[in-house]
C-alpha cells in the first residue's frame, strides 16, 4: 500500500464468524473515488462497477441505485449492494474482504 494511501487505514481485530481474532485493515477517514481506487487496487475497472459488491454486466452501479438495491459506501463511496452493507459500509472499508481471504490493497 502506498503511502499517499496509509492515512486512511486503521486496524481491528476480527471478530465475527469463523476468522475471530484476526486483526485487519479497516477504513477509518473517509476518501473520494479517486483515493478508493488507489487504495483498493483489485477493484475492477470497468464502466460497469467501481467495486466487486456493486453492479456488473447485467445491472450497472447506476441502475442499482437509481432502483434503491445499492446505496454508497459511507468510507469509499463506491455503490454497494444493499445486502453487503453493514452499518453503511462494504467489506472492503470494514474488513470484511479481507478475513474472509482476500486483501483489497493488492493487486
Amino acid at each position: 500500500m502506498s503511502t499517499e494511501t496509509e492515512r486512511f487505514f486503521g486496524t481491528r481485530t476480527f471478530t465475527e464468524g469463523k476468522h475471530t481474532n484476526k486483526t485487519v485493515k479497516i477504513v477509518t477517514v473517509p476518501m473520494d473515488k479517486e483515493q478508493a481506487r488507489a487504495a483498493f487496487k483489485y477493484r475492477p475497472a470497468t464502466k460497469y462497477a467501481e467495486s466487486r459488491f456493486g453492479g456488473d454486466g447485467i445491472y450497472d452501479d447506476i441502475c442499482l441505485l437509481l432502483n434503491g438495491m445499492a446505496t454508497r459506501c459511507e468510507m469509499c463511496q463506491a455503490p454497494t449492494k444493499n445486502s453487503y452493507l453493514k452499518d453503511g459500509t462494504c467489506p472492503d472499508c470494514d474488513g470484511r474482504s479481507e478475513a474472509n481471504g482476500t486483501d483489497p490493497q493488492l493487486r
